[in-house]
């Protein structure tokens, strides 16, 4: 019950945020429709942009809360590999200055939900692309690991303190001071949450030489649901 209601808490101030954002933009247009002292075309494009980021926290929401759930869904067979490229292709588009590695030699089938699998290994990489600094490299493996499929997303940034190392899947924690960008601190949350649907497990570790490494390991056998 208290984690339910520091969730809604936290849940609540984050739609705050773009919530006063669209309010004011709007009084700024009802004050002066003509737009002989403000730009309307900047109000518009900021009503825009605060209603995208909404909808995405929403939409984030939404999947936590199915998540919660633990609704039975039915599995299909799903190749992790494509998913890891399909992610790298996104993020070389979203962050062309990126030099992003993929390596995934060979199938890595497991039964699972695709759409979330999907979500999961996207969210880590575009994770790695919004707290890392610019033009820093990004490496993506998909590989079996004995019972169990293993997508891993490794940065080159400053890596991670002790306190992220600790709560960075925890829904709404922000990253400490060394990690750059910003978020509502959802997108690891639903990554983890993932996981533990498909049984398996969300880590993260520092590497020796610097960086970050992000594993989500799945059992190749069982269901999701």
């Amino acid at each position: 019950e208290a984690k339910l209601r520091r969730f809604l808490a936290d849940a609540s101030h984050e739609l705050r945020t773009p919530l006063t954002s669209i309010q004011g933009f709007a009084e700024l247009f009802r004050l002066d429709p003509e737009g002989r002292q403000v730009d309307l075309p900047v109000i518009l494009r900021r009503i825009e942009q605060e209603s995208t980021r909404m909808r995405a926290l929403v939409e984030d929401l939404l999947l936590l809360a199915r998540l919660d759930e633990q609704r039975p869904v039915q599995p299909e067979p799903v190749d992790l590999a494509i998913l890891a490229a399909d992610a790298c292709t996104d993020a070389v588009a979203i962050a062309p200055d990126r030099a992003v590695a993929l390596d995934a030699p060979s199938p890595v089938v497991i039964n699972g939900i695709p759409d979330h699998l999907r979500q999961a290994i996207a969210n880590l990489v575009a994770n790695a692309v919004r707290h890392t600094p610019d033009g820093t490299p990004i490496e993506v493996s998909a590989r079996v690991h004995g019972a169990h499929a293993e997508v891993t997303v490794r940065d080159h940034g400053p890596g991670l303190g002790a306190d992220a190392l600790a709560h960075v899947f925890d829904r709404f924690w922000q990253a400490d001071a060394a990690r750059v960008g910003t978020g509502a601190g959802l997108g690891l949350a639903i990554v983890a949450g993932i996981a533990e649907e498909h049984g398996g497990t969300a880590s993260v570790t520092n590497a020796p030489d610097g960086g970050a490494a992000f594993t989500l390991a799945l059992p190749l056998t069982g269901a999701a649901g």
